[in-house]
């Protein structure tokens, strides 16, 4: 991702490679579902004198979701079973009942990981919910919006946010410190939390999006030092852990750097195994010239491409062509499936309501839209266009 109104054409620009150090690639991890809802939906436990609402899905895609809120039990004490239902369901309704049960928790997030409900004794009626979070979630194809943390505090954001249609946030972005394994998003923890406090609220999913153009080398640099990788991925899942957040983005651009030869794949590797587990994301920013540097049609490439749970793409045309084109690459050349897509549009001057209203609609087909970003000028006008056409 790059800031366009601080760098401009900075993110096509080809860039020499930074010295990596070989590392045997290991088992990668695939463990994601290409969007198309969870692989396995483990049933809840049942609670004393009741149904429990519960368990969660795999992993999954395309409108991540978790499960609603939970059902109060009947009085059977039959197990239930909730979690996902093709990656936007957020769970079955709870049945209202009188008398004492238990009540399933909601299921752990479907979109990059699985979770099995846990009972809690409750009683009372229960509301049923669809979509990321439960009651009132957001549904439909995906609507990923990046907002950078050089644009107000993000507890202004906070309160400001349009949250209506939108499905992730990402933060931009978390950088390493200089010469060390630690992580930092720029802005206070407790200005963090108040934003995804917000976001979850809205059944919006928040990641942090790692790097950006001009601070991915700090990150590249770190893992180019093998011994590195372990520290730095428990570090970041620290930071997400701490701050409330729902995963990372990767956004490395400097494809040189991110060449089979080199420790990208274990880097990613090792993001994915650590975080997935923990239901959290891994999703990533990439350009058709990114990949083509990394090394397209490399198996290694390929195997890293298919882990993330879904891909941004940083195209950022007004010419509908130039989508088309990009898009049969990355499905046909890359085999990455359409579900996992999302179209990356850009709120500039040169972008019309018309024009972002076609990209939308047109990217339902696929994995829904990406923005960046929230902060700009034209979003009063372009981020309402793009709503009505989800």
């Amino acid at each position: 991702m790059f800031p366009a109104a601080l760098m401009g054409a900075s993110m096509n620009s080809r860039l020499g490679s930074v010295c990596s150090t070989v590392l045997a690639l290991g088992a990668f991890v695939l463990a994601c579902d290409g969007g198309g809802g969870p692989s396995a939906r483990p049933t809840g436990t049942a609670g004393s004198g009741g149904a429990v609402a519960g368990g969660a899905g795999g992993a999954g895609g395309d409108a991540p979701a978790t499960a609603g809120a939970p059902g109060l039990a009947g009085t059977s004490g039959d197990a239930g079973t909730g979690g996902t239902s093709a990656g936007s369901d957020g769970g079955s309704a709870g049945a209202s009942a009188a008398g004492a049960g238990s009540a399933g928790a909601a299921g752990a997030s479907s979109d990059g990981g699985a979770g099995a409900g846990a009972s809690d004794a409750g009683t009372g009626a229960a509301g049923a919910g669809t979509g990321t979070g439960g009651a009132g979630a957001n549904t439909g194809p995906r609507a990923v919006m990046y907002l950078p943390n050089w644009a107000g505090s993000f507890s202004m954001w906070a309160t400001k946010i349009d949250f209506a249609k939108m499905t992730h946030l990402l933060l931009a972005f978390g950088t390493v410190n200089s010469g060390t394994n630690d992580w930092s998003l720029g802005a206070p923890d407790a200005d963090v939390k108040a934003l995804a406090a917000a976001a979850h609220a809205a059944h919006v999913k928040i990641l942090v999006s790692i790097g950006g153009a001009d601070d991915d080398i700090g990150i590249i640099n770190r893992y180019a030092t093998a011994s590195n990788i372990a520290p730095l991925v428990a570090n970041l899942d620290a930071l997400v852990t701490r701050l409330d957040l729902d995963g990372v983005d990767v956004d490395l651009e400097r494809g040189n750097d991110m060449t089979s030869s080199g420790n990208f794949a274990a880097f990613a590797a090792q993001l994915v195994s650590t975080l997935r587990p923990e239901g959290k994301l891994v999703t990533a920013a990439l350009a058709q010239y990114i990949v083509e540097d990394a090394g397209s049609g490399d198996p290694v490439v390929k195997k890293w491409l298919a882990a993330f749970d879904f891909i941004n793409l940083m195209i950022y045309s007004t010419n509908m062509s130039t989508y088309t084109k990009e898009l049969t690459w990355w499905t046909t050349n890359e085999g990455v499936s359409k579900d996992k897509l999302t179209w990356g549009v850009e709120f500039t001057s040169q972008l019309t309501a018309a024009m972002a209203k076609q990209l939308t609609t047109a990217s339902k087909a696929y994995g829904g839209v990406m923005i960046w970003e929230y902060s700009q000028s034209t979003e009063p006008t372009l981020w309402p266009a793009i709503q009505s056409s989800l």
